[in-house]
């Protein structure tokens, strides 16, 4: 009996710390994205932005997302995957007013997407 109850207290610490250190290296992982769409910001802003740079910066996405996806809501990971679609297609044209209007939502949802994988009151009610 002891014997089964200290397997499910480990069990249990296992599957919280796994949790947590994944929570902690996504959020980290989201803010580094964020720090990174701040710089294409100002390269759209100067309109020196190439195609290159973005699809760099868009394949970072990428792997976050995949990484992400099993945590998140998908609406919230699908609409970021929607601002970087549309921002290829501005980039590929080089249009930089609509492709700094698109990098603007997708700054403001890496900053906010994270705070839904930490649990919380309000997540629940």
């Amino acid at each position: 009996m002891t014997k089964n109850i200290w397997a499910g207290l480990i069990a249990l610490v296992l599957v919280i710390t796994c949790g947590v250190l994944e929570v902690v290296l996504l959020s980290r992982s989201y803010e580094k994205l964020a720090k990174d769409c701040e710089d294409i910001i100002v390269k759209c802003e100067n309109e020196n932005l190439t195609v290159e740079e973005y699809n760099e910066f868009r394949d970072k996405w990428v792997d976050l997302r995949e990484k992400s996806e099993l945590l998140l809501p998908h609406i919230d990971v699908y609409e970021i995957n929607l601002r970087f679609a549309e921002g290829q297609a501005y980039a590929e044209q080089q249009d930089y007013e609509q492709l700094k209007a698109q990098l603007t939502v997708v700054e403001e949802l890496l900053d906010y997407v994270p705070h839904l994988m930490k649990p919380s009151l309000r997540h629940i009610v």
